[in-house]
């Protein structure tokens, strides 16, 4: 399966690249955002699911041992181990709108855009390809050379 990695190559081209996750953990192209994503560098980075940290690289890679369940249920313990699951739960505990019905299906539909997301992404690129984004800009990244 086609998915995306944290990846050390390329880092440092750009300004402000920074590299908190483990080279090769698998990472989601966006979670959350602050009121202040350039300065902090949240809508930079990558999040990666292992290490809970960010990096401004990630990269396509093909992990054949790897299905989409796997995919799904290693998303699905990020949102646990992230603190997501309990949020949302907690917030069940108190909603007196409904809006908190239903939390296992609510966080199945995180799960799904997740990995929508992902295969979008890497539907898009090569193999191989180092990525960085801006927000919602995800664009390939290359060594700046002279002619």
């Amino acid at each position: 399966m086609r998915v995306l990695v944290a990846t050390n190559q390329f880092q440092g081209v750009a300004p402000h690249d920074y590299a908190h996750t483990v080279e090769g953990e698998l990472v989601l192209v966006e979670v959350a955002e602050c009121d202040s994503p350039d300065e902090c560098g949240c809508g930079r980075g990558w999040p990666g699911m292992a290490s809970h940290k960010a990096t401004t690289t990630a990269m396509v890679a093909d992990l054949p041992h790897l299905s989409e369940d796997d995919l799904r249920g290693a998303i699905a313990d990020w949102l646990d181990a992230a603190g997501w699951a309990e949020l949302f739960r907690s917030a069940a505990d108190v909603d007196t709108e409904g809006e908190f019905d239903d939390v296992d299906a609510m966080l199945d539909a995180m799960v799904d855009e997740h990995v929508d997301l992902i295969v979008e992404v890497c539907d898009s690129f090569p193999v191989g390809t180092v990525l960085e984004r801006q927000g919602t800009l995800i664009r390939g990244r290359e060594w700046p050379a002279a002619a």
